[in-house]
């Protein structure tokens, strides 16, 4: 019987202080996006970290830690922050990507192409791991690869942003700005926070680009 109470104690106990980590947990997010937005990367990877003492196995606290970690230009402490990420949560996407971006930044194409071939092992049809397939054979040069991969993306999903502005990219480099403007209008539709989709929409626009023109 005094087990039995020492367990609901002990339950409610730490059902008591989860609810209260989880409100500084919070409050600690709130504060480093504050810092992260005056571009006070360093101060929002000591929040992030304070986070993390409360609640170790978020697995956003170390993506968004690897985000800062990689604006200061600590690449390697970035890798770790986004490999950590995985380790928690296999499926979170923007790690992937985070991680194959940087991968990719530090020339270590090799390992960024065994690790979207790792991902595509485990989920042959994500839009994501394809269109990372996609952007992997565009920076290679190959574009019919990087064209096939983007379109099987955008099959799966249509508003996949990375298969849309990237496609857009392999329509420049072919000489079809028309198109390349459309799935860069996409794009934007998609994710209207983003500035690079907005600059690569207006700079066809001021160029006269207009609606694709038939084949």
């Amino acid at each position: 019987m005094l087990r039995f109470i020492r367990i609901v104690l002990s339950a409610a106990g730490l059902i008591g202080c989860a609810s209260v980590e989880h409100d500084r947990v919070r409050e600690y997010r709130a504060d480093a996006a504050q810092l992260v937005s005056r571009n006070d990367y360093k101060g929002a990877i000591e929040t992030y970290e304070a986070a993390m003492k409360l609640s170790p196995r978020d697995p956003e606290l170390y993506f968004q830690t690897g985000r800062c970690q990689e604006k200061l230009g600590n690449h390697a402490r970035a890798e770790a922050a986004y490999k950590a990420t995985l380790e928690i949560d296999p499926n979170h996407i923007p790690a992937r990507h985070a991680l194959v971006g940087l991968l990719v930044t530090d020339q270590r194409r090799a390992e960024a192409h065994q690790t979207v071939s790792a991902w595509l092992a485990s989920h042959p049809t994500s839009s994501e791991a394809l269109a990372e397939d996609g952007y992997l054979a565009l920076v290679d040069g190959d574009l019919p690869k990087a064209q096939a991969r983007f379109q099987e993306s955008l099959a799966s999903n249509p508003r996949e942003v990375l298969a849309l502005s990237s496609l857009g990219q392999v329509y420049e480099r072919l000489s079809r700005p028309d198109r390349a403007l459309s799935l860069y209008e996409r794009a934007l539709a998609a994710r209207p926070d983003q500035p690079e989709l907005k600059a690569a929409v207006e700079r066809l626009k001021s160029q006269g680009v207009s609606q694709p023109r038939p084949d």
